[in-house]
């Protein structure tokens, strides 16, 4: 069982705990992203490149979900709620670009599955702005 509780770890150190995975995150997927400019499609060594910033990603995740665990009631409530938000504008963008993409055909260059993720990020914050301004 965890001692810390929020009133010892406050929003700017939880905040700190959050900026190193992110960035971490952050500068991998754009190593990675550059790296693979060079492979042609089915290299295996271009697939584990590939799968890099994933691995990041599942530190970002713990970290977020440890994170929302030391804070109190209402802000795990705000995190939570930001999160059902961000979750269902993504699964609406997600359905709806699956709907069109059956009468047009969609440029890969322009609405590849990793143009999503800006996307996921933004609904995240929107949802955190609603939130925060409903319990504020």
């Amino acid at each position: 069982m965890n001692n810390i509780n929020f009133e010892t770890l406050n929003r700017t150190a939880i905040k700190k705990r959050m900026l190193i995975p992110v960035i971490t995150w952050v500068v991998i997927y754009i190593i990675c992203r550059t790296v693979l400019k060079e492979f042609a499609a089915g290299n295996p060594t271009g697939l584990i490149i590939a799968l890099l910033p994933s691995a990041a990603f599942v530190w970002v995740i713990i970290s977020f979900i440890k994170n929302v665990s030391l804070m109190d009631e209402l802000q795990r409530r705000i995190y939570l709620e930001a999160s059902a938000i961000a979750f269902a504008l993504g699964l609406l963008l997600i359905m709806t670009l699956g709907m069109i993409s059956l009468v047009i055909t969609l440029n890969k260059e322009d609405w590849d599955y990793r143009h999503l993720i800006p996307f996921m990020f933004v609904f995240y914050f929107i949802g955190l702005a609603i939130t925060r301004k409903k319990y504020s």
